[in-house]
């Protein structure tokens, strides 16, 4: 029991972090009866369904289909990843910057194995064009759902 708690803090370690500082913040403001108002179940459904539709489009091999006619239209590294940072820049406007990026950040992991001094720059670039395309448009990022939603 308690190696599979080790194994479990070990593989977990992000998760084990923020349950535990969860509890300590409980102690700073204790529960209450107002913590079930202060979720916006609309945004998290929304974000959801996001989630779960990149991830339908992942298992029917879309991206890998995607990956494979963009080698073949484009010639060429950096062709290649001013593409993909550009549509990561566009599709933040419209599928949120975090499921742009859980999008593209996988395909530009495909398109670029074995090339890491690449991968590792087109994946920043990729991050940065996602957080400035989300800016533009109330569906950009979960704070943008939450503003929009609140002030109409």
């Amino acid at each position: 029991m308690i190696n599979a708690l080790k194994g479990f803090v070990k593989k977990e370690t992000i998760l084990t972090i923020s349950f535990l500082l969860a509890v300590i913040s409980m102690f700073f403001n204790p529960p209450c009866k107002e913590y079930s108002g202060y979720i916006n179940y609309s945004v998290i459904a929304l974000l959801f369904c996001l989630m779960v539709t990149v991830q339908g489009f992942s298992k029917l091999g879309i991206f890998r289909l995607c990956s494979e006619k963009m080698t073949g239209m484009f010639s060429g590294t950096r062709t290649i990843a001013c593409v993909l940072v550009l549509l990561c820049f566009f599709m933040s406007m419209f599928i949120t910057n975090d499921v742009a990026l859980l999008t593209f950040v996988p395909l530009t992991i495909m398109l670029f194995s074995g090339k890491d001094k690449c991968l590792i720059r087109c994946i920043i670039l990729e991050t940065a064009a996602a957080n400035l395309g989300s800016m533009l448009t109330p569906v950009g990022n979960p704070q943008n759902f939450y503003l929009y939603s609140h002030y109409s």
